[in-house]
């Protein structure tokens, strides 16, 4: 089972089919908020709907494709951060992250993704890690901007959610220029 940890109180774990009912009721909880940027939550209308997903997220990380994770914070669900992609012949790595809004704000995510990224380099061998965000998303911007990701690019019309295309920025960090 994968666990990092991120400090005292959180945590970064592997997910299980037990955890599916926590992660709809937050997702659930947190639909209209985070709907803004996410375009798979039309699909998650029960807890039952995370059966599939989970056995796909349990794959990945056994054929090291992926590693999507459960942050927890003083041991409660409260939203995901991993790689979404590895591609192990390249050592290359995208991560992904969504946070309950009732948590944002207080660097949560900022120090989470800051160790999935050190986890990522000294542990999995990466050499490159990507972070994909919308372009009009600020708040998840500022996330790969504060720590050094270099923006690489905009993606015109790079995602659909549910009712129009829109635009998403490339970052990267290489190994070599990971400062921590």
């Amino acid at each position: 089972m994968i666990r990092i940890r991120i400090d005292d109180d959180l945590e970064l774990r592997e997910i299980h089919q037990r955890d599916r009912k926590k992660i709809y009721d937050v997702v659930d909880e947190n639909r209209v908020f985070l709907k803004r940027w996410l375009p798979w939550l039309d699909y998650t209308k029960s807890p039952h709907s995370y059966l599939s997903v989970i056995k796909s997220w349990q794959q990945n990380i056994e054929m090291g494709t992926g590693m999507e994770l459960g942050l927890f914070y003083h041991d409660e669900f409260i939203g995901m951060c991993g790689f979404t992609t590895i591609e192990p012949n390249s050592r290359r790595a995208q991560i992904g992250y969504w946070l309950a809004q009732e948590y944002e704000g207080k660097g949560l995510m900022m120090k989470t993704v800051k160790g999935l990224t050190d986890y990522g380099f000294k542990e999995v061998g990466l050499n490159r890690i990507e972070i994909i965000c919308g372009e009009k998303n600020l708040r998840s911007r500022k996330l790969p901007e504060a720590l050094g990701f270099t923006p690489e690019g905009t993606m015109k019309e790079y995602e659909f959610l549910y009712d129009h295309y829109h635009d998403c920025i490339l970052y990267r960090m290489l190994k070599s220029e990971w400062p921590y």
